[in-house]
């Protein structure tokens, strides 16, 4: 189920699925430690002797106020006669979770109407050894284990606190959770339980016909119990409208210090635009990590998420960042690349967000029981590139200085030693989509744009002669490719030649790193050949649209009768592409309408996932995913910076003539 709320502060993070329940609670790396791994944190209400979970059974909308990372849901059931206006938020600042719910009376009768929060967390990620007891000096709940603790508290808008309360044990043969006690109605008031154990907490407000009522909730998280009840007592002086107005107010500061004009673009672009950078600020922890996502429940292989650090999605996110004119978020990043780079220079498959290496399926012998490194190259490269770019914008030398002789040089001594001597392209990795390994046309094209990085570093700090080295490495591989990647008879790239010698023409989306690198000219013919043919082969021909990955992708194939299901980030090369080669607004419109179908695309909230079911548009896979998030920023600032230049150039013409 996609998540369609992702809220955080660079320490602690949440996401909530399309029923509301929030699914998963990191802390304290965002991507690391989900004490909830899918476990829901559901909200039930009782009244007139009914009860339901907010759920399937109710009509449920999930947006943020606008540009903000706080919520704004409403959910309504006819069954209850009632309807719920939620905000939910991650304090900018303090690790508080908090909730606002609004509660209309929607009956001409006088109600008491009970509202019911299932804690089911799984702390450090397993349900074993949790405690969840009931505080009474503070009328709270409080779960924990080791240096974690949760304390869940509330109250009404006339400050009644927690009206019941109940802890109990899960995950075994005839006890479901405590949850299922909260059905009723009513609560046992256990107030202890320990080991697999969950609690709920219970609110109770009397409304009159047609009212309105408020109840507040809120969980603290910490490391021991003092910095729990510290942060509870912050909430309860200050209130918790106080603190969703703090952080709706930091998170539209944030969002408009971008230094884009957005003037051009329509409303759904602007929001879509916003969101997008406040979603991708969500998955950046205060270390620097940048995840890939947070949705838990995309098991990929052997029961393991997308919440780790793949360098190249790193990369393409501070690439957005920084065309956006947000550094801070990039600088950690590299900061973060700066610490995790191998003493051999280059980046593993992937990390987990505190920096240690990440699970892998990257072996260290081939098919044939040769050795080779467990690295797709492309990744290295990636953050060279990304690296220049971010000092091509804001010229930092001060904080190149930190980073250089540690990552650059070692990155760079890598890239010049991994090359093939015969060919002069690299030798074999795994490609980006972490499938084959081979020499691909999307790695080549990254390392020599990492190369020719890497030459203009060496001029800003006077190495004249690994300048030269570079250069020409870069030129002699870029020849290479049109040697060796280029197939003359199919007049375009083709995706990879294989360790036996195999060709693979496949018609693959990553084959627009020609141009995304800037290692070949957009209008290129040999650009051009490629990107009809990737247009032409890859366009998915349903209602929905889009772009596959590549030719019969197998991966979450949801139909056959088409080349595999539509990507954002494929569509979004796309529209890159259209944009990068327009020298007239009506050649632009094509990549704008790109971007168009994207917005059309998202999620209400504004979310993107990875791919889309072909027929009907839903999510599959991970959602949202930084990467479909990074390339629309990326796009829209081309799209942006190139209407600029195209209607920059009509005014001078028509101001010349006579």
């Amino acid at each position: 189920m996609p998540r369609e709320i992702v809220l955080g502060n660079g320490q602690l993070a949440a996401a909530l699925d399309s029923q509301m329940r929030i699914r998963d609670f990191f802390f304290p790396h965002v991507g690391l430690e989900n004490h909830l791994g899918g476990h829901p944190i559901r909200l039930g209400a009782w009244t007139d002797n009914k009860f339901s979970w907010v759920g399937d059974n109710w009509e449920i909308t999930l947006k943020y106020l606008p540009e903000t990372l706080v919520s704004q849901c409403y959910a309504k059931t006819r069954g209850l006669k009632l309807e719920l206006e939620i905000n939910d938020a991650v304090h900018h600042f303090l690790n508080l979770y908090l909730r606002k719910i609004v509660v209309n009376n929607n009956s001409n009768d006088s109600r008491e109407i009970r509202f019911f929060f299932s804690q089911d967390f799984h702390i450090y990620g397993e349900e074993a050894g949790d405690t969840a007891l009931y505080e009474p000096a503070l009328n709270a709940l409080i779960h924990y284990k080791r240096r974690r603790y949760f304390l869940i508290n509330g109250e009404t808008d006339r400050k009644d606190g927690m009206h019941q309360f109940s802890t109990g044990y899960k995950e075994s043969v005839g006890r479901e959770g405590t949850w299922k006690d909260a059905e009723d109605g009513r609560l046992e008031q256990n107030p202890v339980a320990q080991g697999a154990v969950d609690s709920v907490a219970a609110f109770k407000i009397q409304t009159e016909p047609q009212e309105a009522r408020t109840v507040y909730y809120w969980i603290a998280v910490g490391k021991d119990v003092q910095e729990v009840k510290t942060l509870d007592a912050k909430v309860k002086t200050a209130g918790v409208e106080q603190m969703l107005l703090e952080t709706e107010n930091y998170w539209s500061a944030w969002v408009n210090k971008q230094d884009v004009n957005l003037t051009p673009l329509p409303r759904d672009l602007v929001r879509l635009f916003k969101t997008s950078l406040l979603i991708m600020r969500t998955l950046v922890g205060n270390n620097g990590a940048i995840i890939a996502s947070c949705d838990s429940d995309v098991l990929q292989f052997n029961r393991d998420t997308y919440s780790y650090v793949w360098p190249r999605d790193g990369a393409m996110a501070t690439m957005a960042f920084d065309n956006a004119g947000f550094r801070e978020a990039s600088r950690s990043f590299f900061l973060f690349c700066n610490r995790t780079i191998s003493d051999d220079g280059y980046f593993r498959h992937k990390y987990a967000a505190d920096g240690s290496v990440g699970s892998s399926w990257h072996p260290l012998i081939d098919s044939k029981g040769t050795p080779q490194l467990p690295l797709q190259e492309d990744e290295t490269a990636l953050v060279l590139y990304a690296l220049w770019k971010h000092f091509q914008k804001y010229r930092d030398v001060e904080f190149i200085e930190k980073v250089y002789h540690n990552l650059v040089i070692k990155a760079t001594d890598f890239l010049l030693n991994y090359i093939d001597t015969g060919t002069g392209l690299p030798k074999p990795s795994f490609d980006l989509w972490e499938e084959k390994t081979g020499t691909f046309t999307s790695t080549s094209a990254a390392t020599c744009a990492a190369l020719n990085s890497a030459a203009k570093f060496a001029q800003v700090f006077y190495d004249s002669e690994r300048k030269e080295t570079l250069v020409n490495t870069a030129n002699r591989m870029k020849q290479a490719m049109l040697t060796h990647l280029y197939d003359r008879e199919l007049g375009r790239f083709i995706k990879a030649v294989y360790p036996d010698g195999t060709r693979d023409p496949t018609v693959d989306s990553s084959l627009a790193f020609i141009f995304t690198c800037e290692t070949f000219d957009a209008k290129d013919d040999v650009v051009k050949n490629t990107m009809n043919e990737i247009t032409r082969k890859l366009w998915v021909q349903t209602d929905i649209g889009g772009a596959a990955r590549y030719e019969n992708d197998e991966y979450y194939r949801a139909t056959r009768n088409v080349p595999g299901n539509p990507w954002f980030i494929s569509t979004l090369w796309i529209a890159r592409w259209h944009i990068a080669q327009a020298e007239s607004l009506d050649q632009l419109k094509k990549g704008f309408d790109l971007l168009s179908w994207t917005a059309k695309r998202a999620l209400p909230s504004g979310v993107l996932a990875e791919q889309l079911n072909p027929h009907t548009g839903k999510p599959i896979s991970v959602s949202p995913l930084v990467w479909s998030h990074a390339e629309f920023v990326l796009a829209t600032c081309e799209y942006l910076q190139k209407y600029n230049e195209v209607t920059s150039r009509t005014s001078d013409t028509r101001n010349t003539q006579p």
